[in-house]
Protein backbone atom coordinates (compact mmCIF):
# COMPACT_ATOMS: atom_id res chain seq x y z
CA UNK A 1 0.00 0.00 0.00
CA UNK A 2 3.06 2.54 1.14
CA UNK A 3 4.78 1.46 -1.90
CA UNK A 4 1.56 2.62 -4.34
CA UNK A 5 1.06 5.83 -2.74
CA UNK A 6 4.33 6.47 -3.24
CA UNK A 7 4.53 5.56 -6.71
CA UNK A 8 0.97 7.44 -6.80
CA UNK A 9 2.97 10.59 -5.62
CA UNK A 10 5.85 10.47 -7.99
CA UNK A 11 2.96 10.34 -10.89
CA UNK A 12 1.75 13.39 -9.34
CA UNK A 13 5.09 15.43 -9.34
CA UNK A 14 6.10 13.89 -12.67
CA UNK A 15 2.72 13.64 -14.74
CA UNK A 16 4.94 12.50 -17.59
CA UNK A 17 6.09 9.59 -16.23
CA UNK A 18 2.59 8.20 -16.41
CA UNK A 19 1.07 5.57 -19.46
CA UNK A 20 5.00 4.86 -20.18
CA UNK A 21 6.26 1.51 -20.92
CA UNK A 22 9.64 1.87 -19.84
CA UNK A 23 9.35 3.73 -16.67
CA UNK A 24 12.81 3.26 -15.33
CA UNK A 25 14.58 5.40 -18.38
CA UNK A 26 11.55 7.84 -18.93
CA UNK A 27 11.49 8.25 -14.84
CA UNK A 28 15.42 8.95 -15.38
CA UNK A 29 15.36 11.35 -18.14
CA UNK A 30 12.36 13.13 -16.71
CA UNK A 31 14.19 13.38 -13.18
CA UNK A 32 17.27 14.83 -15.54
CA UNK A 33 15.01 17.44 -17.17
CA UNK A 34 14.05 18.59 -14.39
CA UNK A 35 17.23 19.08 -12.50
CA UNK A 36 18.32 20.82 -15.44
CA UNK A 37 15.05 23.25 -15.54
CA UNK A 38 15.81 24.20 -12.06
CA UNK A 39 19.32 25.18 -12.80
CA UNK A 40 18.06 27.12 -15.84
CA UNK A 41 15.63 28.70 -13.46
CA UNK A 42 18.38 29.38 -10.47
CA UNK A 43 20.16 31.34 -12.83
CA UNK A 44 18.03 33.68 -14.79
CA UNK A 45 19.57 36.57 -12.11
CA UNK A 46 22.95 36.14 -13.82
CA UNK A 47 21.22 35.97 -17.65
CA UNK A 48 19.63 39.53 -16.67
CA UNK A 49 23.05 41.19 -15.83
CA UNK A 50 25.20 39.35 -18.48
CA UNK A 51 22.51 40.39 -21.46
CA UNK A 52 22.60 44.10 -19.87
CA UNK A 53 26.13 44.17 -20.07
CA UNK A 54 26.55 42.85 -23.71
CA UNK A 55 23.34 45.05 -24.60
CA UNK A 56 25.55 48.16 -23.54
CA UNK A 57 28.73 46.73 -25.24
CA UNK A 58 27.02 46.59 -28.70
CA UNK A 59 25.47 50.23 -28.25
CA UNK A 60 28.76 51.64 -27.21
CA UNK A 61 30.58 49.91 -30.34
CA UNK A 62 27.82 51.10 -32.19
CA UNK A 63 29.04 54.72 -31.38
CA UNK A 64 32.06 54.82 -33.08
CA UNK A 65 32.34 57.29 -35.98
CA UNK A 66 33.10 54.48 -38.38
CA UNK A 67 29.24 53.59 -38.34
CA UNK A 68 27.89 57.29 -38.87
CA UNK A 69 27.40 55.86 -41.62
CA UNK A 70 28.64 53.09 -42.59
CA UNK A 71 30.98 53.42 -45.86
CA UNK A 72 32.42 50.06 -46.60
CA UNK A 73 30.75 46.79 -46.96
CA UNK A 74 33.10 45.35 -43.60
CA UNK A 75 31.94 48.18 -41.76
CA UNK A 76 27.91 47.66 -42.56
CA UNK A 77 28.62 43.46 -41.85
CA UNK A 78 30.03 44.42 -38.48
CA UNK A 79 26.99 47.30 -37.57
CA UNK A 80 24.16 44.67 -38.45
CA UNK A 81 26.22 41.98 -36.18
CA UNK A 82 26.16 44.91 -33.36
CA UNK A 83 22.81 45.79 -33.98
CA UNK A 84 21.44 41.90 -33.60
CA UNK A 85 23.79 41.60 -30.40
CA UNK A 86 21.92 44.10 -29.08
CA UNK A 87 18.40 43.52 -30.13
CA UNK A 88 19.28 39.64 -28.86
CA UNK A 89 20.15 40.96 -25.38
CA UNK A 90 17.03 42.62 -24.91
CA UNK A 91 15.19 40.36 -25.77
CA UNK A 92 17.06 38.13 -23.56
CA UNK A 93 16.27 40.07 -20.58
CA UNK A 94 12.61 40.76 -21.55
CA UNK A 95 12.18 36.64 -21.66
CA UNK A 96 14.35 36.09 -18.40
CA UNK A 97 11.80 38.73 -16.79
CA UNK A 98 8.66 36.60 -17.63
CA UNK A 99 9.79 32.92 -17.23
CA UNK A 100 11.42 33.94 -13.79
CA UNK A 101 7.94 35.00 -12.95
CA UNK A 102 6.05 31.88 -14.52
CA UNK A 103 8.78 29.52 -13.57
CA UNK A 104 10.00 30.28 -9.71
CA UNK A 105 9.04 28.01 -7.49
CA UNK A 106 7.78 25.43 -10.15
CA UNK A 107 8.55 21.86 -9.03
CA UNK A 108 7.89 19.93 -12.09
CA UNK A 109 8.20 21.12 -15.98
CA UNK A 110 7.01 20.05 -19.46
CA UNK A 111 8.64 19.35 -22.02
CA UNK A 112 7.30 22.68 -23.55
CA UNK A 113 8.76 24.17 -20.50
CA UNK A 114 11.59 22.58 -20.67
CA UNK A 115 12.42 23.91 -24.37
CA UNK A 116 10.91 27.34 -23.62
CA UNK A 117 13.31 27.78 -20.07
CA UNK A 118 16.06 27.15 -22.76
CA UNK A 119 15.30 30.81 -24.81
CA UNK A 120 17.09 33.07 -22.98
CA UNK A 121 20.36 31.44 -22.29
CA UNK A 122 20.45 30.89 -26.36
CA UNK A 123 19.59 34.65 -27.53
CA UNK A 124 22.51 35.89 -24.77
CA UNK A 125 25.11 33.06 -26.24
CA UNK A 126 24.03 34.53 -29.81
CA UNK A 127 24.29 38.18 -28.64
CA UNK A 128 28.05 37.11 -27.06
CA UNK A 129 28.89 35.74 -30.36
CA UNK A 130 27.97 38.48 -32.84
CA UNK A 131 29.09 41.22 -30.41
CA UNK A 132 32.53 39.04 -31.33
CA UNK A 133 31.63 38.73 -34.77
CA UNK A 134 31.25 42.64 -34.92
CA UNK A 135 33.97 43.82 -33.33
CA UNK A 136 36.35 41.28 -35.12
CA UNK A 137 34.54 42.59 -38.49
CA UNK A 138 35.33 45.93 -37.29
CA UNK A 139 39.06 45.50 -36.58
CA UNK A 140 39.82 43.73 -39.92
CA UNK A 141 38.08 47.08 -41.37
CA UNK A 142 40.66 49.40 -39.64
CA UNK A 143 43.66 47.01 -39.52
CA UNK A 144 44.01 44.80 -42.42
CA UNK A 145 47.15 42.70 -42.78
CA UNK A 146 49.14 40.43 -40.07
CA UNK A 147 47.61 42.47 -37.07
CA UNK A 148 44.11 41.62 -38.21
CA UNK A 149 45.34 37.76 -38.72
CA UNK A 150 46.66 37.71 -35.56
CA UNK A 151 43.56 39.24 -33.76
CA UNK A 152 41.50 36.66 -36.01
CA UNK A 153 43.30 33.57 -35.80
CA UNK A 154 42.98 34.23 -31.25
CA UNK A 155 39.76 34.75 -31.14
CA UNK A 156 39.14 31.82 -33.61
CA UNK A 157 40.90 29.67 -31.35
CA UNK A 158 39.53 30.42 -28.55
CA UNK A 159 35.47 30.28 -29.58
CA UNK A 160 36.81 26.62 -30.88
CA UNK A 161 38.02 26.55 -27.20
CA UNK A 162 34.66 27.29 -25.96
CA UNK A 163 32.87 24.92 -28.50
CA UNK A 164 34.90 22.47 -26.81
CA UNK A 165 33.38 23.61 -23.44
CA UNK A 166 30.05 23.65 -24.24
CA UNK A 167 30.23 20.19 -25.69
CA UNK A 168 32.23 19.12 -22.95
CA UNK A 169 29.34 20.61 -20.51
CA UNK A 170 26.48 18.90 -23.02
CA UNK A 171 27.97 15.23 -22.50
CA UNK A 172 28.38 15.71 -18.53
CA UNK A 173 24.84 16.68 -18.31
CA UNK A 174 23.55 13.72 -19.88
CA UNK A 175 20.96 11.75 -17.86
CA UNK A 176 22.87 9.73 -15.43
CA UNK A 177 25.84 12.19 -15.40
CA UNK A 178 27.31 14.99 -14.07
CA UNK A 179 26.01 14.60 -10.28
CA UNK A 180 22.16 14.38 -11.45
CA UNK A 181 22.08 11.23 -8.70
CA UNK A 182 23.12 12.78 -6.07
CA UNK A 183 21.62 15.61 -6.77
CA UNK A 184 18.10 14.19 -7.16
CA UNK A 185 18.65 11.56 -4.28
CA UNK A 186 18.81 15.18 -1.98
CA UNK A 187 15.77 16.83 -3.57
CA UNK A 188 13.84 13.11 -3.08
CA UNK A 189 14.61 13.22 0.97
CA UNK A 190 13.55 17.04 0.93
CA UNK A 191 10.04 16.26 -0.72
CA UNK A 192 10.18 12.92 1.64
CA UNK A 193 10.17 15.59 4.85
CA UNK A 194 7.94 17.91 3.35
CA UNK A 195 5.33 15.42 2.52
CA UNK A 196 5.81 13.19 5.70
CA UNK A 197 6.40 16.09 8.17
CA UNK A 198 3.21 18.25 8.21
CA UNK A 199 3.42 21.86 8.84
CA UNK A 200 6.45 21.39 10.87
CA UNK A 201 8.23 20.45 7.93
CA UNK A 202 7.59 23.54 6.55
Amino acid sequence: MHAHQSRGTNMGVFPELANTRNGTKVRSQSQHRIIIFRRLVRFYDNFLLLSALTGGLSVGALQFSEFHPAATSVDKVAEGLLTSSACSAVLAVMLAVMLNFRFEGQRSATRLDYGVAWTPLVLLDWSILAVLMGLLCWYWGRSRGWRAAVMVSTVGIVLCFCVWVAWWMWYHLRPGVGGDREEWQLESKKRERYLGGGDDAV
